[in-house]
């Protein structure tokens, strides 16, 4: 082989290599706003977090049914049919999306996901102090119902009919 096909052979190598490399593998964890992907499980460590929109919310808002939740995986690869339990130490989760936009009660346990769920919360009485809400979610195995991972959000009180998402656990 002549030296200078040689050259442009090592060359488109290590071009190659280096797209290759430098690639980054797309696991469904390419950045915040990445869904869980799919898998056939993965012995890394599985992270969630739970992000929270807006970030105040009040009964007296019409733009949207409650503090919408989503689970956004970080790390690890999930299994097919991942199982998504939310539950609230205080109020109720609602699902709201197309195409009725129909807001339906899910109670303060629910299975859903990884599709958005709402929580919303019915109005404290006069002369109460509404609780600090602890908000847990847990991703589960499906074949063994082995939890794969778990965060809490909790939600503090900006006054008494103002609910504000706060710091993850």
């Amino acid at each position: 082989m002549d030296f200078r096909w040689q050259a442009v052979f090592l060359a488109l190598l290590a071009g190659m290599v280096v797209a290759g490399c430098s690639t980054p593998l797309s696991r469904g964890t390419a950045g915040p706003e990445a869904f869980p992907a799919p898998g056939i499980g993965s012995s890394e460590p599985l992270e969630v977090v739970i992000m929270a929109e807006p970030p105040e919310y009040s009964l007296m808002m019409s733009s949207t049914p409650g503090i919408r939740l989503i689970a956004r995986n970080t790390s690890g690869i999930l299994p097919p049919g991942a199982e998504y339990r939310w539950e609230t130490s205080f109020g109720h989760f609602l699902s709201w999306s197309p195409p009725s936009y129909q807001v339906v009660p899910l109670g303060p346990v629910t299975r859903q996901g990884p599709e958005a769920v709402f929580w919303s919360y019915d109005p404290v009485p006069e002369g109460q102090d509404p609780p600090e809400v602890v908000i847990t979610l847990t991703v589960t195995d499906p074949a063994t119902g082995a939890p794969l991972a778990e965060r809490s959000l909790r939600i503090s009180w900006k006054d008494r009919q103002t609910a504000v998402p706060g710091r993850q656990a």
